[in-house]
């Protein structure tokens, strides 16, 4: 990655990769309609709060096509003044790959800035481990940051902060 125009470096692209809070077993619209349970909402208002406390500022926010990772961005985000609308991503649904995950977040121009992606296992374990080349447990409602100085590249991140419920 080159300088830019006035001699300054591009800011380094940072995801928060999010898997979706505890949800409920059942609903009548099968798995993708599960909703979160109250306790899975409550670990992500908390989360959502030590996040905003931190000074965290998402440019972009990316949710899994399913309900429960809809109302987990939404649950994290409540604590923040002022943040982006939650875009849906096909890419971030569960039956995706990590590969076309970042070819998604390239053709959606998600390659530097601050981005909060919320989605499920094993896809953002997977992406983990091939942007920053470390397994990653993902609890429900765990966040891992990865700052990836060179944009979505395979093995160009590194992990800043891993934050696990509990």
């Amino acid at each position: 990655m080159g300088e830019m125009m006035d001699g300054t470096m591009p800011p380094p692209l940072v995801l928060d990769l999010l898997r979706h809070g505890e949800a409920l077993p059942g609903s009548a619209s099968g798995d993708h309609g599960r909703p979160l349970a109250p306790q899975g909402r409550l670990v992500l208002e908390r989360l959502g709060d030590r996040l905003a406390r931190d000074g965290s500022r998402h440019d972009r926010v990316l949710a899994s096509p399913l309900v429960r990772a809809a109302e987990s961005a939404a649950a994290v985000l409540g604590a923040f003044a002022r943040h982006p609308a939650v875009e849906t991503l096909d890419a971030l649904a569960p039956e995706a790959t990590p590969a076309r995950l970042l070819e998604a977040l390239r053709e959606l121009g998600v390659t530097r800035g601050h981005a909060l992606l919320v989605g499920h296992q094993p896809l953002l374990g997977q992406l983990a481990l091939l942007l920053a080349g470390v397994e990653t447990p993902f609890a429900p409602g765990t966040l891992v940051r990865i700052e990836c100085p060179e944009g979505p590249v395979p093995g160009a991140g590194r992990i800043l902060l891993a934050l696990h419920p509990g």
